[in-house]
C-alpha cells in the first residue's frame, strides 16, 4: 500500500493541509508585545490610571487620553530601561502623582519628565538608576516629593536637583551612594526632609550647608567616621538628626544659638569620650540616644546646657557608676535609661533633685546593693524603677515592699524569664528606711575590755578631772572675791566713823 504512488500523494496532501491549518492557528493566536500594553482608568472615583507592561515609548502613543480625572498614573510590570526626553510629554494631562516603582529604569535623560507641569509626587523606588544628571527635572518645578530609594546611585553629582525649587521631601535610602558632591543639593531651598539611610557614605563635606529649611536629616547606617564640628551649624530649622549606626568616635557637634533641634540619635557608634563641648548650642534638645557606644563616664559639663532634655538613653555602654548629681542639671528629664552597663554602685551626689524624672532603668548592671531611700530623696516624682538582672540581695524585695506599701510606685527587681539572673541570698539586714546601715551592723561579742574601750575610759577620766579642777578654781576665785568685798566694806565704815568723830 505504501508503494502505491497515488496513496503517497494523498498522504502528502493531507499532511500539507494539516501543517497549513497549524500555521493559521498559530498566526491567529500570536500577540505582539505592543498588544499587551494598555492604560485604563481604575475604579470610579479613584482618579488613577494604570498602565500595564508599558515601555518608554508607549505613553505618548497610547490611544488612552489622560484628562482631569487622571491625577495619578501608576505603572505595573513596566519595562522602561531608558527614559528619553519627553517620555511623558502627554498632551492635556493633569497628572499629579507618577508611580514608576519597579519599572526596570536604568537611565534617565535630561528633560525626561517635561510635559508633566502639574506633577507633585514622583515615585521611582526599586529600579536600577545609576545617576541623576543636571537637567533631569527641567520643566517640573511643582514637584514636592521624590522617592529614589533602592536604586544604584553611587555618586550624587553637582546640581542634579537644581530645578526642584519646591521640593520638600527627598528619599535616597538604600541606593549604594558613597560620594556626595558639595553642590549635590543646590537649589533645594525648601527641602524639609532628606533621607540617606543605609548607603555607603563616609564623609559629607559641607553638602548640607545650604539646606536652611531642612527639618529632618537621616544619615543612619552609613560609614561616616568623622564630621566637621560645624557640619550642621547652618541648619537652623533642623528638628531631627539621625547619625545612628555609623563609625563615629570622638564627636563634637556645634549648632547655632538659634538652633531648634529636638531629637538627636547617635546610637551604635564608637563614641568613648564625651567632651564638655560635645553638644554645643542644643538648648532645645528633648531626646538624646547614646546607646550602644563605649562611654565609660559622663562629664557633668556635657549635659549642663540641655535644660529641655526629656529623654536620655545611655544604655549598652561601659558606665561603672551612677551619680545623681551628673543629671541634676536636667530639670525636664522624664526618662533615663542606664541599663546594660557595668554599674556597681549608685551614689547620691549633688544637692539638686531631678524633679521631673518619672522612669529610671538600671537593669542589667552589677549592683549588689541599693540605697533606695536616698535615691528616692533625689527623685521625688519617680514612679517606675527597673532593677532586674543585677546581683541584689533577696531581702531587698521584702524591704521595698514594706517601704512602698502605701505608694503607687512600680519597681521591677527580678526578671522571671528562663535563664535570667535572680537575687543573691545574703543575711537579712534590719529594716533601714531612715537610719544609715552602719547603725545596724552586728557588734562582735567580746569577753574582755578592748583597746578602744580602755582608751575611751582614760579619756573620759581625764575630762572628768579637768572639769573638777575647773570647778575648784572657780570656787577659790569666788571666795577671794567675797573676802575682798568684806574688807572693803569694813574700811569704808571705819573711815566714816573717824570722820564723824573729828567733826564733833
Amino acid at each position: 500500500m505504501m508503494g502505491n504512488p497515488k496513496m503517497q500523494k494523498e498522504i502528502w496532501t493531507i499532511l500539507l493541509l494539516a501543517a497549513a491549518v497549524d500555521v493559521h492557528i498559530v498566526a491567529s493566536i500570536y500577540v505582539s508585545p505592543y498588544d499587551l500594553m494598555k492604560c485604563s482608568y481604575g475604579e470610579r472615583g479613584s482618579l488613577t490610571a494604570t498602565c500595564i507592561n508599558a515601555t518608554a515609548g508607549y505613553f505618548k502613543s497610547t490611544p488612552y487620553r489622560f484628562d482631569q480625572l487622571d491625577e495619578t498614573l501608576r505603572c505595573v510590570n513596566c519595562s522602561i530601561k531608558t527614559m528619553d526626553t519627553g517620555t511623558f510629554d502627554i498632551s492635556g494631562n493633569q497628572i499629579k502623582n507618577l508611580d514608576l516603582t519597579s519599572s526596570q529604569i536604568e537611565l534617565i535623560k535630561q528633560k525626561a519628565f517635561i510635559g508633566l507641569i502639574f506633577l507633585e509626587n514622583l515615585y521611582l523606588p526599586h529600579n536600577k538608576i545609576r545617576s541623576i544628571y543636571p537637567g533631569t527635572f527641567t520643566g517640573v518645578k511643582k514637584i514636592k516629593h521624590i522617592d529614589l530609594s533602592y536604586n544604584q546611585i553611587s555618586i550624587l553629582s553637582d546640581d542634579g536637583f537644581l530645578e526642584l525649587l519646591n521640593l520638600e521631601k527627598l528619599n535616597l535610602e538604600h541606593s549604594y551612594i558613597h560620594t556626595i558632591s558639595p553642590r549635590a543639593f543646590n537649589g533645594l531651598v525648601h527641602l524639609k526632609q532628606l533621607y540617606l539611610k543605609s548607603n555607603l557614605i563616609s564623609e559629607v563635606k559641607d553638602a548640607f550647608s545650604n539646606l536652611t529649611s531642612l527639618e529632618v536629616l537621616n544619615l543612619e547606617d552609613n560609614q561616616i567616621v568623622a564630621l566637621n564640628s560645624t557640619e550642621f551649624y547652618n541648619l537652623t530649622a533642623l528638628l531631627e538628626l539621625n547619625l545612628a549606626n555609623n563609625k563615629l568616635k570622638n564627636l563634637v557637634i556645634e549648632f547655632a544659638p538659634q538652633s531648634v533641634l529636638r531629637n538627636l540619635f547617635l546610637q551604635n557608634n564608637f563614641i568613648d569620650i564625651i567632651a564638655s563641648n560635645f553638644l554645643k548650642g542644643l538648648h532645645t534638645l528633648e531626646s538624646l540616644d547614646l546607646s550602644h557606644n563605649q562611654i565609660s563616664e559622663v562629664n557633668r559639663k556635657t549635659l549642663q546646657n540641655l535644660y529641655n532634655l526629656h529623654k536620655l538613653n545611655i544604655s549598652y555602654n561601659k558606665l561603672t557608676k551612677f551619680q545623681t548629681g551628673t543629671f541634676s542639671g536636667l530639670p525636664q528629664m522624664e526618662l533615663l535609661n542606664c541599663s546594660h552597663n557595668s554599674i556597681e554602685e549608685v551614689e547620691i551626689t549633688g544637692v539638686f533633685s531631678l524633679h521631673s524624672l518619672h522612669a529610671l532603668d538600671l537593669s542589667y548592671n552589677k549592683l549588689s546593693d541599693l540605697d533606695y531611700v536616698g535615691l528616692i530623696s533625689r527623685l521625688p516624682r519617680l514612679s517606675y524603677l527597673k532593677l532586674e538582672n543585677n546581683v541584689l540581695p533577696c531581702y531587698l524585695e521584702t524591704e521595698m515592699d514594706e517601704y512602698f506599701a502605701e505608694d503607687n510606685f512600680k519597681y521591677v527587681l527580678y526578671d522571671n524569664s528562663v535563664g535570667s539572673m535572680k537575687c543573691v541570698d545574703t543575711p537579712n539586714k534590719m529594716s533601714r528606711p531612715l537610719i544609715p546601715d552602719k547603725f545596724f551592723e552586728e557588734k562582735p561579742v567580746q569577753t574582755g575590755a578592748s583597746g578602744t574601750e580602755i582608751t575611751t575610759f582614760v579619756l573620759i577620766s581625764i575630762v572628768a578631772v579637768c572639769i573638777a579642777f575647773l570647778f575648784y578654781l572657780q570656787y577659790r576665785t569666788y571666795q577671794q572675791l567675797k573676802y575682798s568685798s568684806s574688807q572693803r566694806t569694813t574700811s569704808v565704815v571705819n573711815l566714816l566713823s573717824t570722820d564723824l568723830e573729828n567733826r564733833e
